[in-house]
């Protein structure tokens, strides 16, 4: 669910004078208090003003005008809190429309079906009570509580959603989605605000892979920690995922005024309401940001909850409690939306080539194409990153020479014992009174002929000394193994088609 509150989260507006148990009482009621499995399980709950001025309660968060529309209720079975199962919604902000006003004196009962909101799968004795924050001139924010109420309950499925119910010839397929009740301009919609998700998944997750901490992440999230910053990493990885590959199902015949809903277990099945429709399609609280925000919701992908309702909240959210901004459906979507919105370049992170400088790839509509591949040269890619095998080199390192298969460098003295390499270089052992051949040199201990290139072979042969010829490297640099051409970004996959490297959007 998702609000965009008012100055505060305020759900109830109380007098100047009062606090929250003076303005309004809430009592909790069942007409049983043992229900078999077959049996509803409704609540009564009770708001009554005792104060001597009206009193303001926000209608959604209570059962009063549709029922149980959010998560108000805490319903523990010992010490284990129960899992809200219900409707999740994306609000506008509240409106004086979305109030119910009590009179002094007045009262109001709606009920609370638990078996359709609450996971009751375990027989066992409940303890209920309703629970919500009020606003209070003197306190900013206060808890207002019922009382506790005990039922034994026996253990039960949640009843079966209507739509699994409904014809499902009328469900119409797409390319990654299925639509139900849809217009095909509503159709077009989703598919484009889809993309427009994608986009920003794929860029949040790049943003996160790459180990970013700048005021986009800490004014949703809070300060660094590589705990909570791993978190949300995954979180995005789910999201990005699920918005890139899962058949998920939009339904188009939601008639309230909120944007959407999901139910957090029933994985990929939207709602869409009455407000997605005029939304922008990016940008604060968008087309494109409710799809993350609802995504973000289901166990499945990061099962974020809507701890606080808007930016201002949210960033107070990030400041005073990291812990749960992380968990806050709200920080997920403003993050994604990073307003002010650009357009997303698939192909935005680049490969770092063998000397650590950039390459740039380039969208081809399916893939990141980073460079074509040299005719003739065998291509690789392994660990992430892009190889070709090394030619056989013509170019010789002076001193040496090419003599059309090695590189000659000098006739071997008979005097000299042995060749061999020390920190990369070539030498000789000297002859009497410290001789070296021509073009090499006395270094003090021995006979200093040259730098011995990656790859190189020294060797003897009819009396003279040659070193192989360097592997030549079309592209790339030589490892001593291969030609290293570059590393794909940490985000993506590395991969060969046709003639081309690429990595994956």
């Amino acid at each position: 669910m998702k609000l965009t509150c008012l100055i505060v989260a305020a759900l109830v507006s109380i007098p100047f004078h009062a606090n929250a148990e003076e303005a309004i009482e809430i009592k909790l009621s069942s007409k049983a208090t043992k229900f078999p499995a077959d049996a509803p399980v409704d609540l009564a709950v009770t708001f009554t003003n005792v104060s001597d001025s009206p009193v303001r309660v926000l209608g959604y968060h209570t059962p009063i005008v549709e029922g149980i529309e959010a998560d108000i209720l805490t319903v523990s079975m010992g010490e284990k809190p129960v899992e809200y199962i219900g409707r999740l919604y994306k609000r506008a902000a509240p409106t004086d429309r979305d109030s119910l006003t009590l009179k002094p004196g007045e009262s109001v009962t709606g009920i609370a079906s638990l078996w359709d909101n609450y996971d009751l799968a375990v027989s066992g004795t409940y303890s209920i009570q309703y629970k919500t924050e009020i606003f209070s001139p003197q306190s900013d924010r206060e808890l207002a509580v019922s009382n506790v109420i005990t039922l034994d309950i026996e253990g039960r499925e949640p009843r079966p959603n209507p739509d699994d119910l409904e014809d499902e010839t009328k469900i119409v397929n797409g390319n990654n989605e299925k639509f139900k009740g849809c217009s095909d301009s509503e159709k077009n919609a989703i598919i484009s605000a889809r993309q427009h998700a994608l986009n920003y998944a794929d860029d949040s997750y790049d943003y996160l892979v790459a180990g970013n901490v700048t005021t986009r992440y800490t004014t949703w999230f809070g300060a660094y920690d590589s705990s909570r910053y791993s978190t949300v990493r995954d979180n995005f990885r789910k999201i990005r995922d699920a918005v890139d590959n899962e058949d998920i199902k939009f339904y188009c015949n939601c008639n309230k005024s909120a944007y959407a809903y999901v139910i957090p277990w029933e994985n990929y099945k939207i709602h869409l309401c009455k407000a997605f429709w005029p939304a922008p399609m990016t940008g604060d609280d968008s087309k494109a940001g409710t799809l993350i925000h609802e995504i973000s919701h289901f166990w499945r992908n990061a099962s974020t909850r809507d701890i606080e309702y808007g930016h201002s909240a949210a960033q107070s959210l990030a400041t005073s409690k990291p812990h749960k901004a992380i968990k806050n459906a709200d920080s997920h979507e403003y993050f994604a939306e990073a307003t002010p919105y650009s357009p997303y370049n698939p192909c935005a992170p680049t490969v770092t080539s063998h000397t650590g400088a950039p390459i740039t790839a380039t969208w081809d509509g399916a893939n990141c194409h980073v460079m074509n591949i040299p005719s003739g040269l065998t291509a690789f890619v392994h660990n992430n990153a892009y190889y070709v095998n090394a030619v056989p080199g013509t170019s010789c390192p002076a001193p040496s020479g090419w003599d059309t298969a090695n590189c000659y460098i000098l006739p071997y003295p008979s005097w000299s014992t042995s060749y061999f390499i020390w920190s990369g270089n070539l030498y000789l052992t000297p002859g009497p009174g410290n001789a070296c051949p021509s073009p090499s040199w006395f270094d003090g201990a021995n006979c200093y002929v040259m730098p011995l290139p990656w790859g190189s072979t020294p060797f003897k042969w009819s009396n003279n000394l040659y070193i192989t010829p360097p592997p030549n490297c079309p592209i790339g640099g030589y490892d001593g193994a291969h030609c290293l051409v570059g590393t794909a970004p940490a985000s993506r996959t590395a991969s060969i088609w046709g003639s081309s490297f690429y990595y994956n959007h």
